[in-house]
């Protein structure tokens, strides 16, 4: 539970917290201070919290969507890529700043449509939990990395970044699956995550990728 608690405190501040630059930026500036008074997390003291971000930025760059290789369709959007929502579209809401999460796209509207269905992830592996599906190494994974099929959600194309890693067919029919039959069964290749506890930090994180996931879809 403890390591669940830890993992939801780091998740809030990479979703939730604004990075260094944005709180540099003179143009932010009040956005920042209404942060800084609400937030539990971030230091009052700009330099402090450049420091911590400079630790948790570190931190980011070495999780599994970091280190995976680059994808060989560097343009054309196809099912089962993972890719970053461009930087550029970080945005506030209500004092908090939203970060681009990692998502994985299930669905390309093709030539007559820039809509994408994708998937939100998270590489907090102790955050998973029933109707999330943990991709496995053997299917093109690089780490651990997990695919939320109940955070399924519209962007446009122009949304999404380069692919960092193309991979199994099989892992967006899963999530789809999933998502459709809001089921907590995996598929066999998976691991079956535990069972979701009263009082369960893994609620919380999932009101607040569910925050993220309202943040970007083009769907309002």
């Amino acid at each position: 539970m403890y390591s669940r608690k830890a993992a939801l405190s780091r998740a809030k501040q990479y979703r939730t917290c604004p990075p260094p630059h944005i709180v540099a930026d003179p143009a932010h500036r009040e956005a920042v201070e209404k942060h800084f008074a609400i937030c539990p997390y971030c230091s009052q003291h700009v330099a402090e919290d450049q420091r911590d971000w400079g630790n948790l930025t570190r931190h980011i760059q070495q999780s599994p969507a970091r280190m995976l290789p680059p994808s060989s369709s560097q343009d054309r959007i196809i099912p089962c890529q993972l890719r970053h929502i461009r930087s550029d579209l970080g945005e506030w809401c209500e004092g908090y700043f939203y970060n681009p999460p990692l998502v994985l796209t299930l669905k390309s509207g093709g030539r007559h449509s820039d809509e994408v269905l994708v998937a939100q992830t998270c590489h907090e592996i102790c955050l998973a939990g029933p109707g999330d599906i943990i991709l496995p190494h053997a299917r093109g994974v690089a780490d651990e990395l997990f695919a939320e099929s109940w955070n399924i959600y519209t962007v446009r194309a122009t949304y999404l970044d380069t692919p960092v890693r193309e991979l199994a067919p099989e892992i967006a029919d899963a999530v789809s699956a999933s998502g459709i039959s809001s089921s907590d069964i995996c598929p066999p290749w998976a691991i079956q995550p535990r069972p979701l506890l009263p009082h369960d930090p893994r609620i919380s994180f999932r009101e607040l990728e569910t925050r993220v996931g309202g943040v970007y879809t083009c769907l309002k």
